[in-house]
């Protein structure tokens, strides 16, 4: 991989200060194959690699970070909120099909990518909002219900956060409810996600930006306008600030924000169009793509 080591920058807007939020080694463009392109990126807990989806081929692959190797995953499996389990190894992921009767479903299918072994978490539906994995457990919400899966070791309970029909929603203990902290009429809520330490949850809204949340909904803080907001660890949230005319996106950097929305850095070149962040458990490697199909790799000193 060629490294680009690259000074970090800083955003100063409006109520935002200056200041070093995260240190910034290096960044590393990763040399694809001939013919691979990425569309996103999901980095693996341990940063050794990464699962893409292709601009040209459906389905996921993995690419090995140290060797730039790429293995198919699935031919059918979509890489939108897909996660990565704390063994490095499994992979669940959403899965579209078309029934008899033409109707789109989405399955919830797991992946083992070290035996290729895959499993059905839940069955095809048209109702799968949402879902998290807690170490050996995926937690899914499916017409409003919560089911759980285990794919070795012992059952974990876990908050879910999940978006139904533009609302969030949070499942604790098989209790579910609408947290909107901006209310419901109008609006929207995307890309929410839990903090590390599970007390917080980071969400974008419709036309107006990110904000983190207590678990309950309370305390709102606004964090700018950055999209595809992901937690960097339980203090800061990383996202894109992108913009676009009207057909494809002219410009966007990975931007790192402080979760009370005080000082917010840039962490990206301009001359780079950075999109969709994404972090490994420690927040020490973040990936991203680009609208030309790169990808590159954050190294953040710890």
């Amino acid at each position: 991989m060629k490294k680009l080591f690259i000074s970090a920058l800083l955003l100063c807007s409006g109520f935002m200060a200056y200041a070093q939020l995260v240190k910034v080694s290096s960044i590393e463009k990763v040399t694809l194959p001939e013919g691979v392109s990425a569309v996103t990126a999901t980095m693996s807990p341990d940063g050794g690699y990464v699962v893409i989806d292709q601009a040209a081929k459906a389905g996921i692959y993995k690419v090995d970070l140290a060797t730039a190797e790429i293995a198919t995953i699935s031919e059918t499996g979509s890489n939108f909120e897909l996660k990565i389990a704390d063994d490095n190894k499994t992979v669940v992921y959403r899965e579209s099909s078309i029934d008899k009767n033409r109707m789109r479903k989405v399955a919830l299918m797991s992946a083992n990518i070290a035996t290729g072994v895959k499993q059905v978490v839940v069955q095809p539906s048209r109702d799968l909002q949402g879902f998290a994995v807690e170490g050996a457990t995926v937690l899914a919400m499916n017409k409003g219900q919560l089911s759980t899966r285990t794919f070795g070791g012992a059952k974990k309970v876990a908050p879910v956060v999940s978006i139904d029909h533009g609302r969030m929603m949070l499942t604790v203990n098989g209790e579910t409810k609408v947290i909107a902290p901006q209310g419901t009429e109008s609006q929207s809520y995307l890309w929410p996600s839990i903090s590390p330490d599970g007390t917080r949850i980071a969400y974008y809204l419709g036309r107006n930006g990110a904000y983190v949340c207590n678990l309950d909904g309370s305390n709102p803080v606004y964090l700018g306008l950055i999209r595809a907001p992901r937690w960097l660890d339980n203090n800061t949230v990383v996202g894109m600030h992108d913009k676009d005319n009207g057909h494809a996106v002219v410009s966007s950097q990975i931007i790192a924000v402080a979760a009370d929305g005080s000082v917010s850095q840039i962490l990206t070149d301009k001359e780079v169009i950075a999109v969709c962040p994404s972090v490994n458990a420690d927040g020490s490697k973040i990936a991203f793509t680009t609208p030309h199909g790169e990808l590159h790799i954050i190294n953040v000193n710890k």
